[in-house]
């Protein structure tokens, strides 16, 4: 068995797609007794020798030296289940596991510090852009808000909320960890104010909203009116539905305003989703229709953090408000 592998590299250096294809790798073949290979795209290796990280991939997986340190720069390869940050030397029966096909984002040409709504010595407030990650995923390191933003601003930050890929709008991330212990205190408390907006096709009930989830991190996710064992509860109110004027032959669409007060992963996706209310262009959740706003399309779903507000331990009120991608292209009735 055999299985055919392609690679694309990443100038870390100058953060832009080179999307290059490495020659006689992208047309060679890999034994499956050297590597055990998951549909193409991961492959399993136990170390047969002594010798470098980089050597052992090029002589069991196949890769060149050039690919291999690509795919080790771009954060896809793992040694005893520990992402590798460079070469290294490997010892008989090492376990490898390299991701020959990293999941790419579209983080390139974008100006991160204008991405920048507030700074100040404790933390920073962004603006997220959609299709992006928050943080690294399995197979890709520096493809997101968190490397991204650190590296253009020359610091580390640390994270204290999610939003996820698809998702766009405000964001907070710690400059420090006292910072990062404080907000997360105050998230656990629900003592931060988190106001969406989203577009849908079908108005949902203006009050109080809640769920309850299966707790699983397979998605999509899963909720039900009526609690169960180990549910997870989810709430939100919708505050407000306003109707947007589109072109004549377009579906009515609704701008729904949303307090968010617990926050689970997707829960705002699936409990509008469950409400008979989907999200525009949010395939996973149900919905037939695009996220396009007189006749306008734009990237992830029509969901957006555009506001989050609280009080900090001196008594201040710390507030943040965006308007969405689509206010430009919305009238409302």
């Amino acid at each position: 068995m055999t299985a055919r592998i392609m690679v694309y590299g990443v100038d870390r250096q100058r953060h832009h797609q080179t999307f290059a294809l490495y020659g006689p790798y992208s047309s060679k073949t890999v034994s499956s007794t050297s590597a055990t290979i998951e549909s193409g795209r991961i492959g399993h290796i136990l170390a047969k020798e002594d010798g470098s990280l980089l050597e052992c991939l090029a002589q069991q997986a196949g890769l060149s030296r050039e690919a291999g340190a690509w795919l080790l720069a771009f954060g896809a390869v793992y040694v005893d289940r520990l992402r590798a940050d460079a070469d290294r030397a490997l010892l008989p029966g090492q376990y490898v596991r390299v991701h020959f096909d990293p999941k790419r984002f579209p983080v390139h040409g974008i100006d991160w510090r204008a991405a920048l709504v507030h700074r100040d010595e404790k933390f920073v407030v962004v603006n997220k852009p959609a299709e992006i990650p928050v943080h690294a995923t399995v197979d890709n390191r520096d493809e997101n808000v968190l490397y991204q933003l650190g590296a253009a601003c020359g610091e580390h930050f640390y994270i204290t909320q999610r939003l996820d890929v698809r998702v766009s709008g405000l964001i907070v991330f710690a400059r420090t960890r006292e910072f990062q212990r404080q907000f997360n205190g105050l998230l656990v408390q629900r003592k931060v104010k988190k106001r969406y907006l989203a577009l849908v096709t079908a108005a949902p009930a203006l009050g109080r909203h809640v769920h309850f989830m299966e707790p699983t991190e397979r998605s999509p996710k899963i909720v039900r009116a009526e609690t169960f064992p180990n549910s997870l509860e989810c709430a939100l109110s919708v505050r407000g539905v306003r109707q947007i004027q589109g072109p004549d032959d377009s579906p009515h669409t609704f701008e729904v305003e949303i307090d968010l007060e617990t926050g689970r992963t997707h829960q705002i996706r699936a409990q509008l989703s469950a409400m008979g209310s989907p999200i525009l262009g949010d395939v996973h959740y149900g919905s037939p229709t695009p996220f396009e706003v007189n006749r306008n399309g734009y990237p992830g779903i029509a969901l957006f953090s555009t506001s989050i507000s609280w009080i900090d331990r001196d008594g201040q009120l710390c507030s943040f408000t965006r308007t969405p991608p689509w206010s430009e292209d919305t009238s409302r009735d």
